[in-house]
């Protein structure tokens, strides 16, 4: 199943695009997993400006996902320049949308609905700043938007609805193939390398390919590996990981992996690591209750010279507890070492998450920042966690291991819409009755100001 987020282009509180995108979450969810994503709170861009939080979050969720859904209205023949502003944050010194599979929906009062701003959108998305990859033809252009959905925010028009279910499936045609494309042009598998016959001659033996892939899979602890021009290129242990990765966050520079709080310190460590000031920089941490340690390693080639920096992740819990039950001869007890056994990272002064202290070091609680590197442990979700090393971030889900679905929430209901599998309803901005909506029109910023947004 494809990860798609889906972009509410504008920041109006009540909006007929933001019910179409919700009402797209629960009819299509069988098809794709979807994350809405607002706007609302981006910063107004300038290329002198400093990049938030939230810009940050933005363009991690956009990065991990398969593909991008615009919902766009339609103000002065045009998008809303909330949408334009994002479109901004994602494409300055920024190349999260580059060959990104992008659909373009949208939703207006009038008869022609919002289709000359989804024009203005696609000739936007295709410029070389942006270079998205957006499906051809399939436009869903749904107008008469106070009679088109009712007060559960259902697509009642069962024209439009056969329409968006035809132009959906033909994005997910559209973004599989293009998806599959980028990963064999990565030439990475979950399952075995790409050439499974050929031998790798080390100065201690000799390996196949497939038993290189799988010894890395066997080892207890996480890799990841940032090579010498600061770029993540390489992970381990698919899906598992003590912090999440996945391919879309493969080949792009460690800096736009950190939170904007982070990326200071998370260089100094990496140059200090190329520069020869230190071998490797360790730490450690809590996170959801479990002790974890962290190595940060410089590697290099026979020569002295640098290739890049290793992140060595492991789930300790298992060595405290033979530790505690004096499993090497020493006497029983408890470890009293702050960094392992209570809330502070002895060696960096990085606070557990659970505490909101912060670090010494760093000026950084752990519940945000890596005290390390400076990277977030769980900027907004305690799942989504940074890589301090790599800088590679859990954004694509914030999906919990088990139980209901982290980005939908859906187990027995749909955690963003509140809908059951056996039914639909609305999310809380649209509870309110759609008569109350007719001064909407998507817009966020001023009434709307022609007949078509009418």
């Amino acid at each position: 199943m494809l990860k798609l987020v889906a972009v509410v282009g504008t920041n109006a509180k009540l909006s007929y695009n933001r019910k179409l995108l919700y009402f797209m979450k629960h009819h299509f969810r069988y098809a794709a997993d979807i994350d809405i994503v607002e706007i609302k709170n981006l910063p107004p861009f300038a290329i002198d400006a400093e990049e938030t939080n939230e810009v940050w979050q933005l363009k991690q969720k956009i990065q991990a996902a398969d593909g991008v859904v615009f919902s766009t209205p339609e103000y002065d023949h045009a998008i809303p320049s909330a949408l334009k502003n994002a479109i901004e944050w994602l494409t300055y010194h920024c190349q999260v949308l580059d060959h990104k599979p992008s659909m373009i929906v949208g939703v207006s009062y009038g008869k022609q609905a919002s289709s000359r701003a989804q024009v203005q959108m696609r000739q936007t998305l295709m410029a070389p700043d942006c270079n998205a990859c957006v499906l051809p033809g399939n436009e869903v252009l749904i107008g008469g938007a106070m009679q088109v959905f009712d007060q559960q925010g259902r697509l009642t028009d069962q024209d439009a609805v056969e329409n968006l279910e035809h132009c959906f499936m033909e994005f997910i045609n559209y973004a599989t193939m293009i998806v599959k494309r980028t990963k064999e042009d990565l030439a990475m598998s979950s399952q075995k390398p790409f050439v499974d016959t050929a031998y790798v001659n080390f100065p201690t033996g000799r390996m196949s390919l497939s038993e290189v892939q799988q010894v890395f899979e066997a080892l207890p602890f996480d890799l990841n590996l940032v090579d010498a021009d600061d770029t993540f290129v390489w992970y381990n242990h698919e899906g598992h990981q003590v912090n999440a990765r996945n391919v879309n966050q493969l080949n792009h520079p460690v800096s736009e992996c950190h939170p904007p709080m982070a990326r200071e310190r998370a260089m100094q460590v990496i140059d200090s690591l190329r520069d020869g000031t230190e071998d490797f920089v360790p730490r450690a941490f809590v996170k959801n209750g479990h002790k974890i340690y962290n190595l940060y390693v410089a590697v290099r080639d026979v020569d002295g010279h640098y290739l890049g920096t290793l992140e060595v992740t492991q789930n300790v819990d298992a060595i405290i507890d033979l530790y505690n039950r004096g499993t090497w001869g020493q006497p029983t007890g408890m470890i009293s070492s702050p960094a392992l056994a209570g809330s502070a990272d002895a060696a960096t002064g990085a606070s557990d998450s659970s505490t909101g202290a912060s670090d010494s070091s760093t000026g950084a609680s752990e519940g945000t920042s890596d005290s390390s590197t400076g990277a977030s442990e769980g900027d907004s979700d305690e799942d989504n966690t940074d890589d301090a090393s790599t800088g590679a971030s859990d954004s694509s889900t914030g999906a919990s291991e088990g139980g209901a679905d982290g980005d939908t929430g859906a187990s027995e209901s749909d955690g963003d819409t509140g809908a059951s599998e056996g039914g639909y309803v609305a999310d809380e901005d649209d509870d309110e009755d759609t008569s109350d909506d007719a001064n909407d029109d998507d817009g966020a910023d001023t009434t709307p100001s022609s007949d078509e947004d009418k």
